[in-house]
């Protein structure tokens, strides 16, 4: 029996759907490599080890700005992730494949998506791309085939991508080069010059969890967090409390320039749609949308109404999982190449 996989190769997470079973991979996009030649890990055991290691191992990813940046290393780890999925549901070799892929890159960085795919053990049979706004829409909820125009803002861990979709296609996109990763430096530089304390980035992504809001806290809504890490003038391991208003100057400026990149693109809004896209607003999805009063922030600048997706780090992956099950929606899926799988 034929089975379908959906792919979503996030710069933070790598995802995959599996038609009838769900998401049955959700792991950090990240590799250990040995001596700059042999991966010792893969996923959330190579992100575990981030900050951990001796010179001769590195923890990289792979995935860069939304683009596969390290073809060598995510082939190994691709290949590892189907040995593993094989024994718990099925080989996936000669099966069909759908890879979400941003609008705004090149013809030749949209290929590398599909070298990768050739490149492994799996050896697709049938390749198929879906344009990642589309896949971020039907998984966040948006009827694209009723909603005639409404915005959705991808949040990722390196970019933000925002479209305008309309009658099921894709009017108008941006992508912008801040994303997660940025608060996160955002954080790390604060710390460092206020309180000449260095903390590591899986801290400082830490911090933005459990304590980043887009609107400054109230009084009775701040919450305090003793982060651990090293002091710039001594040397020593230490520890400091931080509190929520604290990060939230830290990363104010890095979220008024997405909410700004929101509010120019609406400006070109084509005269046609703006009713529409006054009615049904904007959605967001991506992990960057978890971040608290992000979506409040948003509305007070536009003046839209603003719908956060349940499960906005998933919703790409979720929305290919929609176009492989529901007949209707397999429109949005297009074939780009076919392989022979005895090549």
């Amino acid at each position: 029996m034929s089975r379908v996989y959906g792919i979503d190769m996030g710069s933070s997470t790598l995802k995959i759907y599996q038609k009838a079973r769900g998401i049955i991979y959700n792991e950090r996009d990240a590799v250990a490599v040995f001596d700059k030649k042999r991966v010792i890990a893969i996923g959330d055991e190579a992100w575990q080890m981030e900050g951990k290691t001796p010179p001769n191992i590195e923890v990289s990813y792979p995935v860069r700005s939304g683009v596969p940046a390290d073809i060598n290393n995510m082939v190994f780890q691709l290949n590892k992730i189907s040995e593993k999925l094989g024994e718990l549901h099925g080989k996936m070799n000669g099966q069909e494949f759908l890879v979400a892929i941003p609008t705004n890159i090149t013809e030749v960085e949209k290929r590398a998506y599909i070298k990768l795919l050739s490149l492994c053990d799996i050896k697709p049979g049938v390749i198929r791309v879906v344009d990642k706004p589309i896949a971020d829409a039907l998984g966040a909820g948006v009827d694209i085939h009723e909603v005639t125009g409404t915005v959705i803002v991808d949040m990722g861990a390196d970019t933000t991508e925002l479209s305008v979709l309309s009658n099921g296609g894709i009017v108008m996109s941006k992508t912008i080069s801040y994303g997660g990763r940025r608060l996160d430096e955002n954080i790390i530089a604060a710390v460092r010059k206020y309180y000449n304390f260095i903390v590591g980035p899986k801290t400082a992504e830490q911090i933005k969890v459990k304590l980043a809001s887009a609107l400054h806290p109230e009084e009775d809504d701040v919450i305090t967090l003793q982060v651990f890490g090293r002091k710039t003038i001594t040397g020593l391991p230490g520890s400091i409390p931080l509190d929520s208003v604290f990060v939230h100057l830290a990363i104010k400026d890095t979220l008024e320039l997405i909410v700004d990149s929101i509010k120019g693109m609406l400006t070109n809004v084509p005269p046609e749609i703006s009713a529409d896209v006054m009615t049904y607003g904007i959605y967001l999805s991506g992990g960057l949308s978890g971040i608290k009063d992000i979506g409040k922030m948003i509305k007070q600048v536009t003046g839209l109404p603003v719908h956060t997706a349940e499960k906005g780090s998933e919703s790409v992956v979720l929305g290919l999982g929609k176009i492989m099950e529901e007949k209707e929606l397999d429109i949005f899926a297009g074939e780009y190449m076919s392989l022979d799988i005895m090549d």
